[in-house]
């Protein structure tokens, strides 16, 4: 009877591509099981190699094909799980990688959130997952998009992720990374839709870093660049904050140049991504 029971909650989820559960989710499937009884029946699924347990109570079908012993969901399917019922978006260096802006191997998870998580901080199955909170005015920029053949999790959209690498390039790899997104997705951005949130963004140093790699790499400079020059106001922000605090000032841009722009222009210009 368990046995049976095992596959018939394999089938009802799987069925539906929800790869990914909750016990409340199971609860609700079979309500007229005791839920003492269902947690044991879980607890021996993951014993038998039949699911994997993700937290406590999240878990995730193991492939038929795959060995229970080593198999490991991808890291944006247990974000995904974590954030079960819950707002959400995979953005920063993971969005970069999911948009094909990136060569950087994924040893974390970028997980932006509407309300604070605690842990900010998990690892599970060798990657580690790292939340960050947004308030609602920056909440905005995303959708379900495909994160592999038979899922889909919300994820930043392209300009999003310019904005919010801009915004806070430690959390891609530095400004060359920020200046090879910009480069590598040219000819996809919606440039209106950029500028929209780049307003709605409210990060003057975003809008700094964005110009003055724009100027840096020769892409096309508009009215709509002009204008956002108008905006920067008098202060001095640090080109990548993640590098030392030294370098000169750019005041065109409102920027000290704390990485050789050569530098960033060379790796950037010369990359080869695929």
């Amino acid at each position: 009877m368990s046995s049976q029971l095992s596959w018939s909650i394999i089938k009802q989820f799987s069925s539906r591509n929800m790869f990914g559960f909750t016990f409340q989710d199971v609860a609700r499937e079979f309500p007229q099981k005791n839920r003492v009884h269902l947690a044991r029946i879980l607890s021996d699924m993951v014993d038998k190699g039949m699911l994997c347990k993700i937290t406590r109570d999240n878990y995730h079908i193991i492939p038929y094909n795959a060995d229970p012993e080593t198999y490991v969901p991808d890291g944006y399917q247990v974000a995904k799980y974590i954030m079960q019922n819950k707002e959400y978006y995979i953005g920063y260096a993971s969005a970069m990688k999911i948009h094909g802006l990136t060569l950087q191997s994924e040893v974390k998870v970028y997980v932006v959130t509407k309300k604070q998580m605690k842990p900010a901080i998990r690892s599970f199955g060798g990657i580690t997952y790292q939340f960050i909170q947004h308030d609602a005015t920056r909440f905005f920029g995303f959708s379900s998009i495909w994160i592999n053949q038979l899922e889909k999790a919300m994820v930043s959209d392209l300009e999003r992720t310019i904005v919010d690498i801009a915004t806070k390039p430690q959390l891609c790899g530095g400004i060359v990374e920020v200046g090879n997104a910009i480069f590598q997705a040219k000819a996809r951005t919606d440039h209106d839709k950029l500028f929209y949130y780049f307003a709605r963004n409210m990060n003057k140093s975003a809008k700094k870093r964005f110009l003055f790699l724009t100027d840096l790499l020769g892409l096309e400079w508009t009215t709509e660049h002009e204008r956002m020059m108008e905006e920067l106001g008098p202060g001095i922000s640090l080109l990548d904050p993640a590098a030392p605090d030294q370098g000169r000032k750019r005041r065109k841009f409102g920027l000290k140049i704390n990485v050789d722009p050569i530098r960033i222009k060379k790796k950037v210009l010369h990359r080869k991504m695929f």
